[in-house]
């Protein structure tokens, strides 16, 4: 496959990617374009009795999980990366493993098993301790600590990424210049670190304000709850749209924040040496454990245990939810097949022709939505296709109703994983490798076959199974599109937990985390390794 910086693509191949990138932008395009007209009346409402609450829980959930995801985040990364306690071995991979629970699947584990008659209640009641002082998770606390324990993660991960690849030079430097060592983390560890720890922050804020499934679990309403509300409790798809379209200015102001620090980020060069990892003894190692095993247990053990003790291991069989597995394996698939093959397609047209700046700007355009919540991303389908089958007529009748619209939703949303992946796989099969197996006097056929393909497998496997797990657990675009009759897991988990059916919803839920295990430990398999062990006072 030659390189040629200078060679444009064909108008056909500029056509083809640009038609799908529209396909999938096109929806938000219309929806800025037009957002619909609402009756004055219900506007008027919304501001006087849901607007002034709603606001202020979702800056208090966006301030308040965002400042503790990146406490807990930071301080993990650094605790890992640069200490020597008992069980950090175990603790370091651990400490990623909440990201693999849906919000929503860990918010229905607090609410169940701190519910008044759950064993961890009778229990306090039973040593005579004042009922009203049982933590209460459906709560705006309740909120940002379900959030935080779900979300931290992405802190975690990027933040320890960047310490091993800072190494500890330049804190050493400002220790050895008489810097306190909370200073020196300040005023050297914090600059340097600043694009992964803001980046995690980013993920972690666009999440919150994405998550609708733990907020209607927890009682609380933000913008994302609103917008369904708008939509099924009131009735108006244009209020709905009106709103979505102020969710989607939201983000991109979080975005442009976030981009315009960002930019003020050091530059991460390599590590002058490995980073030194301090040996703690006596309390400091014991705190160390088990602050470290605090979070992991309530973020990761304590769920999975509660999840297997609710499990109706007599009717296992019968408690299966067969159609919902049918519906997920369907939409995610599919979902995921078809996000790989167009980053497939992106990704070997930018490889052919890496100087051209229209298949640059088509690749943009395909993954916009990415950084968009489900909910925006529904009501845009909807909004979209409904116009078209008002002005299609029978030619497009149940467009907006069918598997299409779901698939379509899910497509703009999780796109750029498929971009991301099918690049990074694409980019493992050098050249020089093809340009061998055709001097051996393999045919075109055969040296994608026993040349390219086993190169590409594991990065193309990887890429599905992250767009795969994505899509199984979107929630608001699911519920809001999925056609009459159509169930996932996440649907199920959803549907049962409103009716109170704690033990139903185990089985769903149980599936979901499990699987949503993969890519974590993916992430881990194939992220730094952590850094050599070190002793020192």
């Amino acid at each position: 496959m030659a390189l040629n910086p200078a060679l444009p693509a064909s108008p056909a191949l500029r056509g083809v990617l640009w038609g799908v990138a529209l396909l999938l932008c096109a929806p938000l395009l219309f929806l800025a374009l037009r957002p619909g007209e609402v009756p004055p009346g219900l506007w008027a409402h919304l501001r006087e009795v849901m607007l002034p609450e709603v606001l202020a829980q979702t800056g208090v959930l966006l301030a308040g999980v965002g400042a503790a995801s990146l406490l807990v985040g930071i301080a993990a990364a650094w605790l890992v990366v640069r200490h020597e306690f008992p069980g950090r071995r175990l603790l370091e991979p651990a400490l990623a493993l909440p990201l693999a629970f849906p919000a929503y699947v860990l918010a229905y584990v607090y609410v169940a098993g701190l519910s008044f008659d759950a064993p961890l209640a009778t229990f306090w009641r039973e040593l005579g301790l004042p009922a009203v002082a049982f933590p209460e998770v459906r709560s705006l606390s309740g909120a940002v600590l379900v959030l935080t324990l779900t979300l931290y993660p992405y802190v975690y991960l990027l933040m320890r990424a960047s310490l091993l690849r800072q190494g500890s030079a330049a804190y050493e430097a400002a220790r050895t210049l008489g810097a306190g060592p909370v200073a020196a983390f300040v005023r050297v560890v914090l600059p340097a670190t600043r694009a992964a720890w803001l980046g995690g922050l980013g993920l972690v804020l666009l999440e919150t304000l994405a998550d609708f499934g733990a907020m209607r679990m927890l009682g609380r309403d933000t913008l994302t709850t609103l917008v369904l509300q708008s939509w099924i409790g009131l009735g108006s798809l244009a209020l709905a749209a009106q709103l979505a379209l102020a969710m989607l200015a939201a983000v991109v102001l979080v975005l442009a924040v976030l981009l315009a620090i960002g930019h003020r980020a050091s530059p991460a060069g390599a590590a002058l040496r490995p980073p030194e990892r301090r040996r703690l003894g006596g309390g400091r190692a014991l705190l160390a454990t088990a602050c470290a095993a605090a979070i992991v247990v309530l973020g990761v053990a304590w769920p999975l245990l509660q999840l297997l003790s609710w499990l109706p291991w007599q009717d296992l069989g019968d408690a299966m939810p067969w159609a919902a597995m049918r519906g997920t394996l369907v939409v995610a698939g599919l979902t995921a097949v078809v996000a790989v093959l167009v980053g497939i397609g992106f990704a070997a047209a930018r490889r052919r022709h890496p100087g051209d700046r229209l298949l640059a700007a088509a690749e943009a355009a395909a993954g916009l939505g990415y950084a968009v919540p489900g909910a925006v991303m529904a009501v845009a389908v909807f909004w979209t296709l409904s116009s078209a089958e008002q002005a299609l007529g029978p030619l497009a009748n149940g467009l907006s109703t069918g598997l299409f619209a779901l698939v379509l939703a899910l497509l703009m949303r999780f796109q750029r994983v498929g971009l991301t992946g099918a690049a990074a796989a694409l980019a493992a099969l050098r050249p020089s490798l093809m340009h061998s197996a055709a001097v051996l006097g393999l045919p075109a056929s055969r040296r994608w076959w026993r040349v390219g393909l086993p190169v590409l497998r594991p990065g193309l496997v990887a890429a599905l199974l992250l767009v795969f797990v994505e899509a199984m657990k979107e929630l608001p675009a699911t519920l809001m599109l999925r056609p009459f009759g159509w169930d996932t897991l996440a649907i199920e988990v959803y549907t049962r937990t409103n009716e109170g059916l704690w033990q139903e919803a185990s089985v769903p839920a149980l599936m979901l985390a499990l699987v949503g295990l993969l890519p974590v430990l993916l992430l881990l398999r194939d992220g730094a390794a952590p850094g050599p062990r070190r002793s020192g006072p």
